[in-house]
């Protein structure tokens, strides 16, 4: 499967930037999923939980969020969020 870019961001730190093979974020109207290639999105987010699988495979990476914005284009994922932080397993 393709991978692409994604950086997690909030104001206090760039908390993650790693080749993912599937993002999926809470957005305000439900989840929304993307993929390498995805057309270009500008979309508000709530609070909820990211779920980011790795290029390459490997264990799917949670991350709470508060509120933010995801930008997405063909080869990059960039989420803008309030507050951030990963999720015990």
């Amino acid at each position: 499967m393709a991978s692409f870019k994604c950086d997690i961001v909030t104001p206090a730190e760039k908390l993650l930037t790693t080749e993912a093979e599937m993002v999926v974020v809470p957005g305000v109207e439900g989840e929304m999923g993307f993929l390498a290639g995805h057309a270009p999105l500008v979309s508000a987010l709530a609070d909820g939980e990211i779920r980011l699988t790795p290029a390459g495979g490997g264990a799917v990476q949670r991350f709470e969020v508060k509120g933010g914005y995801v930008q997405v284009t063909g080869d990059k994922v960039i989420i803008l969020s309030d507050s951030a932080q990963p999720v015990a397993a």
